[in-house]
């Protein structure tokens, strides 16, 4: 047993240093790799998801498990935050939304565009709330029709008439249309369901205008809907027509081939089930731009038609495998669905004057217990829910909330109770912005570390539980309350200005791939740089530019050419790297940043002599932790921040050297530079937080400050 132990103390640390290793080098890779990688997908078994990042899923797959034997399900790590998703989809207010919902009103409907109509009339924008209900794959997971938006999409052998039965009481009940699905279908390898359910989608039960369109004597066939888009509905079957002219689709027959083969587009990018078809959250080939349909309800409707059929069809107990994706920092709790809610938004009311002792209840009903009394308009009240039934949910200064009945005859909204107008960043990643102050409220969005704010209440009236909440304002108008302490002030240096006729790409990698496009930022708007485009720890250029790491102010975060970028006084801002130089005469070192050189050093500390830690020459302008520098015949040590291997590079064996000390493998004498220069995070103390400071730095999202 003795031997057995004395074995494991040794190989013990090797293996955890491996792990370390293997995961920084992945990261490296993944960064500078410049073309997107691919989800990760593997066969779900019960017990090899992680639960901790992955909340939720484990107990649902679980009983789907059980109840369909015959079927698998693969779970499909994105890599994608799920907060940076939400935020990549919440776009085109007022031109073209990703995202929309037909006949939608309260919170199912984007409090930007409001009640702005959208494609033929009856669509608005999707509100943030909507999204992410939809996207929430946790959501979808019951047993019944609307997991088949999950369903991968390959071909299910069937015959003609089982297609031609799933045609039944539609437009195309023909024994013939059914024979060009199928034959279609499996030629490209495409469920024919798939195909009924998405015409179906598109067109109805009775056939639209755009699936049979004359035009100078010639008939045309759009089933799909395949380039129908715009605001009007001559809009959208003028671009149906042309699309249908530009491809000949002058035949039911070729129709359906044309349509199928577009689907087969999606599949061969990964994206092959009808989520996916939605949301384009597969990396290969790029993300959120590949999207078939802006109908947010489009997945979950489709897969009700899709099931129906297969199950008419007795295809149900058939191995059927379903595609679940997940995301990075998703919610403990399953996002919720906006019904109910008339408008999530805080507003300021109050007792009309001449009137008291209005009762504030636990639930929205007046036979609920009473919360507390409102003596008089001497209390100002926050209403951060309007039910559809009339109630408001309001919450008080001491965090305590309650329902009330909206009645004007003895209520009335004010001017929104604010006391300032402040530039602010988020501090961190993740940050939770809610509708009212305290977690319990309802989570509006998050936000992210560098996000640009505007606080408009620092008065610190909601404190409580020993946290201060203040009110703040986004870019979009939005409002909501977040800690105080997830606040700071803004660095100017760090916010820029696009500088581009025409506007520049926000792009998920730093190269002018056309699949890396994000979203267009518009000549003149802001971002805040948080990070940059780096190889082997140093900044690097690809196509032939210099790529920094912003993030803009609603949240969404991308690589942008610095070429682009403009200064507050109006110059392509310097290398985000910072460089700094610190004579500390008391301790009689001189720390430095990463990107400092000799000559720097002997420009700010004037006339010197340079050494090497071991008395040797210096041959090269490389600082090194370790350095000896003489000041007026008093000799300081160079602290360069990172550098623990003293070899004047940032890399992995100094991560690797911080590792074994941390094993209790080899050790740094606390006085030493090279324990100062370890300590990343300025604590006085070597831990866990000090690799990460140098990881971020490697991957270009973080600088080794030396204060």
């Amino acid at each position: 047993m003795k031997d057995i132990l004395n074995i494991l103390n040794k190989i013990v640390p090797t293996i955890l240093i491996a792990i370390l290793l293997f995961f920084i080098f992945d990261n490296l890779l993944l960064k500078n790799e410049v073309k997107a990688a691919e989800s990760y997908r593997y066969t779900y078994n019960g017990g090899n998801l992680d639960t901790n990042k992955y909340p939720g899923f484990k107990e649902k797959l679980d009983i789907l498990k059980k109840n369909h034997p015959n079927w698998t399900f693969t779970i499909m790590e994105t890599g994608l935050d799920f907060n940076q998703v939400i935020t990549a989809e919440y776009t085109g207010h007022w031109e073209s939304p990703k995202n929309l919902i037909q006949n939608g009103t309260g919170s199912w409907v984007c409090s930007i565009c409001g009640d702005h109509p959208y494609d033929n009339g009856s669509w608005r924008c999707a509100s943030e709330m909507t999204i992410r209900y939809y996207m929430d794959s946790r959501n979808w997971l019951a047993d019944n029709q609307y997991l088949f938006q999950f369903l991968q999409l390959d071909y299910i052998q069937s015959s003609d008439e089982q297609i031609y039965n799933a045609l039944a009481n539609t437009f195309l009940h023909n024994m013939e249309y059914a024979r060009q699905i199928n034959e279609a279908c499996k030629e490209s390898n495409v469920n024919p369901y798939y195909v009924v359910a998405r015409v179906i989608q598109e067109q109805g039960a009775g056939g639209g205008s755009t699936w049979k369109m004359e035009s100078g004597g010639v008939t045309y066939y759009n089933l799909f809907n395949i380039g129908a888009t715009g605001n009007s509905k001559e809009e959208i079957w003028n671009n149906a027509l042309a699309k249908a002219k530009e491809k000949g689709w002058t035949s039911v027959k070729a129709s359906i081939k044309g349509g199928v083969d577009t689907l087969t587009s999606y599949i061969n990018a990964r994206q092959n089930t009808q989520y996916l078809n939605k949301f384009d959250v597969e990396p290969y080939d790029g993300t959120y731009w590949r999207q078939y349909m802006q109908n947010i309800e489009a997945p979950k409707n489709e897969a009700s038609k899709m099931y129906s059929c297969m199950k008419d069809a007795g295809l149900l107990n058939q191995n059927l495998n379903f595609i679940i994706p997940v995301y990075e920092n998703m919610p403990a709790s399953v996002s919720q669905s906006p019904d109910g809610v008339g408008e999530i938004y805080p507003k300021n009311i109050r007792v009309k004057e001449g009137h008291s002792d209005v009762v504030l209840r636990s639930s929205a009903n007046t036979s609920s217990s009473v919360v507390y009394i409102i003596p008089d308009s001497s209390v100002v009240l926050l209403s951060v829910e309007r039910l559809n039934n009339g109630w408001h949910k309001v919450v008080l200064t001491d965090g305590r909330y309650g329902y009330l009945r909206f009645d004007t005859s003895y209520l009335e909204e004010i001017d929104d109770v604010t006391n300032c107008s402040e530039t602010k960043v988020i501090a961190s990643d993740g940050v939770p912005m809610y509708v009212g102050p305290g977690g319990s409220q309802t989570l509006l969005t998050t936000l992210s570390m560098g996000q640009s704010v505007t606080r408009i209440d620092n008065t610190g009236r909601y404190t409580f539980d020993g946290t201060t909440w203040d009110r703040i304002k986004l870019s979009d108008g939005r409002q909501g309350f977040v800690e105080r302490k997830d606040l700071v002030d803004a660095n100017s240096s760090d916010i820029l200005t696009i500088k581009a006729d025409g506007g520049l790409f926000l792009r998920s990698e730093p190269s002018m791939n056309e699949s890396n496009k994000i979203r267009l930022l518009s000549n003149g708007s802001k971002v805040t740089r948080i990070g940059t485009y780096m190889v082997n720890g140093q900044e690097a250029m690809n196509d032939n530019h210099y790529w920094d790491y912003v993030i803009t102010a609603d949240g969404a975060k991308g690589y942008v050419a610095r070429d682009y970028l403009r200064d507050s006084n109006g110059n392509v801002p310097g290398s985000y790297m910072k460089t700094e130089i610190e004579r500390n005469d008391e301790e009689k070192e001189v720390n430095i940043t990463p990107t400092a050189t000799i000559d720097e050093i002997k420009n700010k500390l004037g006339d010197i002599t340079i050494t090497r830690a071991d008395g040797s020459k210096v041959d090269s302008n490389i600082a090194k932790t370790g350095d000896i520098i003489t000041i007026n015949g008093e000799k300081y040590t160079l602290v360069k921040m990172g550098d623990a291997q003293g070899d004047g590079l940032i890399n992995s064996a100094d991560l690797l050297r911080i590792q074994k000390y941390l094993l209790g493998i080899t050790k740094l004498e606390k006085e030493s530079a090279y324990y100062k220069a370890s300590d990343t995070n300025l604590d006085d103390t070597i831990n866990s937080a000090d690799l990460l400071k140098i990881q971020k730095y490697l991957l270009g999202v973080g600088n080794l400050n030396i204060k």
